[in-house]
């Protein structure tokens, strides 16, 4: 994969990781661990499948 498009993926995927740790925030503001809860698990499960490529 060329540079250009390896620093596209990466930047992809760190949009995706902001909005999801928006969404964490958002949720533990509003006293909401049901939703905060199944947001990390989410984020745990993403990672776990990024590292297992």
């Amino acid at each position: 994969m060329e540079k250009k498009e390896e620093m596209a993926v990466f930047k992809s995927y760190l949009r995706r990781l902001m909005r999801d740790l928006q969404d964490l925030k958002k949720a533990i503001k509003e006293k909401n661990l049901e939703e905060a809860e199944r947001l990390i698990d989410d984020l745990i499960e993403d990672t776990q499948k990024d590292i297992e490529d």
